[in-house]
């Protein structure tokens, strides 16, 4: 009766460990990644003298770890991008992000320079597609261009500087961050795995003793 009452144990035991890990499975889906593509900000313009300059963007999103610096929002019906100067810059706050991506297209076909700064005080630094100087180096600017930054120490900000230094310089759109802490699905899997696996083994040893002691 003790082995039957084990078998049941277990039985249920394993029932709640595959709720679990899709549970956890669910959690890591929606939570692995931050996303701002903007298009939550409603910007406003001056009625009688519109400007890209209107909108400044600075702790809109203080709440999901970034302030933002030499930026404005731009845009309209609900599709909005951040504008940058010639020098606008990215800040975490609290626990740094390990991998940063978005969208830039250069506004005059120069060069977007990116310097990412990582917690050990080194840099990290990628330049857009765009004029860079030189005949020999160009390529033409490419919209939508995907950058993308990662560094396992964290990264604690980035500055984004337009070649030719004009009053505007890039525009960026779906800014995604990631943190070290969050677990990724594909580990959630191999642990509920593991689990699961550990359960059925045992479940098939009591199953074994039960039935044998039945042709006994």
């Amino acid at each position: 009766m003790n082995d039957k009452a084990n078998l049941f144990s277990i039985s249920v035991k394993s029932i709640v460990l595959i709720t679990l890990l899709f549970s956890l499975l669910g959690m890591a889906t929606s939570s692995s990644a931050v996303v701002i593509d903007f298009d939550d900000l409603n910007p406003v313009y001056n009625e009688y003298d519109p400007c890209w300059c209107d909108n400044p963007l600075t702790d809109q999103y203080l709440s999901k770890g970034l302030l933002i610096g030499g930026s404005w929002v731009n845009g309209g019906n609900s599709h909005n991008i951040m504008l940058t100067s010639n020098f606008g810059w990215l800040s975490f706050v609290g626990e740094l992000p390990t991998f940063i991506s978005f969208f830039v297209t250069s506004e005059h076909d120069d060069a977007i320079l990116f310097n990412a700064s990582i917690a050990d005080g080194s840099n990290i630094q990628k330049n857009s597609a765009g004029w860079l100087g030189s005949d020999e180096e160009y390529i033409p600017a490419i919209p939508n261009e995907l950058i993308t930054f990662t560094s396992e120490l964290g990264i604690k900000g980035i500055s984004i500087e337009g070649f030719y230094n004009l009053r505007t310089g890039a525009a960026i759109d779906n800014l995604t961050y990631t943190y070290a802490s969050v677990p990724e699905p594909s580990s959630i899997i191999l642990l509920g795995l593991g689990l699961i696996i550990l359960t059925k083994r045992r479940y098939k040893k009591i199953h074994r003793l039960i039935k044998n002691r039945a042709t006994e």
